[in-house]
């Protein structure tokens, strides 16, 4: 991120507002073109401005394994157009929680009412997948607005910083890095054939004929196996969080390999077939758990962060994609209809930026303190998360309540109401 883009009258990002008319839509530069970027560019581009997406890697695909879209952001996508057919998504149909150890149930659930009661499903997608269609829903000529752009443009009206958990950008706008905390834990990740599985007489049973179902099996020392499909369940997608070893290193990003040895070395005491799963993988990645605490501005004049860049999440509530996607909902409502080039618009342009931090940074400060711990370890969070929580409200303890604060925000909504009073 340009240090001249926070210049104050004389910046860059002001001069395009002078030498422009009233009514043109705002010009916003997004900086990065991950989930958070192209959800800001979809929700700009329905409020009818004019985006510009700057992309380091020449657009590639979105790396990584599967991810959750929650009700909170499937019922977002799905408004956009989104076809999850399409994009391959499954819905999620059941979930188990077992003993790693005896393969015994703690915790079992059928989802049929996810749907129902939060108006939308509970989908689990490859990235890639969900990458590739919010780049269609941002860069095709068919849908509300005019399409988002990529090329080089220097001057704009208002810089969103999607550019990720390492965005130079946070400096910039609080005066601080925000700087990264050990969690003790890491996490390889791992995807597989569906059929690899299946073909095998050992194990096929694991995956019970049920298409959709979301499995986490807990193990001693903080070991979980977190198991659920993706891609029309062609793929089965793994997360296996295991306590830090210095003999597999692991560092702060996605995609750093790692041996499948090392994985079955580390699960040994989980039940066999569950080890033997484990032995069939390739392509093994390792990814350190690092936890960065709440900051306490995404703003400064026209710069603003969203997504990782803004609050960046651990896995554990399965809402990282989620969160970016309602920061781009949120910021496409509360910049509808605001015009550059008035008298006005530098003080309109902050009060609807301070708006948005409004809607957004509290629920997803909170998220993130929720992100430390799973859904059955909320004594782990529930001190640090109460000095976000309003008059009334009270950590959640179970899964059932997690989904009622996960999935039962409707931040379309929440964003239309505020701004409506502004």
């Amino acid at each position: 991120m340009a240090p001249h883009a926070l210049d104050s009258d004389k910046s860059s990002t002001e001069s395009s507002a002078s030498d422009s008319v009233t009514d043109r839509p705002l010009k916003v530069i997004i900086v990065g073109a991950g989930i958070a970027g192209l959800s800001a560019a979809v929700g700009l581009r329905r409020a009818g401005h004019d985006v510009e997406i700057f992309e380091q890697s020449s657009f590639a695909n979105e790396i990584g394994a599967a991810i959750h879209l929650c009700p909170n952001a499937s019922r977002i996508v799905l408004k956009w157009g989104l076809d999850p057919v399409k994009a391959r998504f499954n819905v999620t149909e059941s979930g188990l929680t077992a003993q790693a150890g005896s393969l015994k149930p703690i915790y079992e659930a059928d989802y049929d009412h996810i749907e129902s009661k939060y108006a939308a499903p509970w989908y689990l997608a490859h990235r890639v997948d969900l990458h590739s269609a919010l780049k269609d829903l941002a860069l095709e000529d068919a849908g509300k607005g005019s399409p988002s752009k990529i090329r080089l443009l220097h001057k704009a009206d208002l810089i969103i910083a999607a550019d990720g958990v390492h965005s130079t950008a946070v400096g910039l706008v609080t005066g601080r890095d925000n700087a990264a905390s050990p969690t003790g834990f890491s996490a390889f990740r791992f995807l597989m054939p569906t059929n690899d599985i299946l073909a095998d007489e050992q194990i096929k049973y694991l995956l019970d004929g049920k298409e959709g179902k979301f499995k986490i099996f807990v193990g001693e020392g903080g070991r979980r196996l977190v198991w659920y499909p993706c891609r029309a369940g062609t793929i089965q997608n793994f997360v296996a969080i295991h306590p830090d070893n210095k003999k597999f290193g692991s560092v702060e990003e996605w995609n750093v390999g790692a041996k499948t040895s090392d994985v079955v070395e580390e699960y040994k005491s989980f039940h066999s077939d569950l080890v033997a799963t484990i032995g069939k993988a390739t392509d093994v990645k390792l990814w350190k758990l690092l936890y960065r605490e709440p900051i306490p501005t995404w703003h400064r004049g026209r710069l603003l962060l969203i997504g990782d860049a803004a609050h960046p999440m651990l896995p554990h509530q399965g809402q990282g994609g989620a969160q970016s996607i309602e920061d781009g909902a949120a910021i496409g409502v509360l910049l509808t209809g605001l015009k550059p080039g008035s008298d006005n618009f530098k003080a309109e342009l902050a009060q609807r930026l301070s708006a948005f931090e409004t809607v957004r940074r509290n629920r997803a400060s909170l998220m993130q303190i929720y992100s430390n711990a799973g859904q059955d370890e909320a004594e782990k969070i529930r001190d640090e998360a109460a000095r976000f929580l309003g008059p009334g409200l009270k950590v959640p303890t179970n899964q059932g309540e997690f989904h009622e604060f996960n999935f039962g925000y409707d931040v379309l909504k929440e964003s239309e109401t505020l701004l409506a009073t502004l």
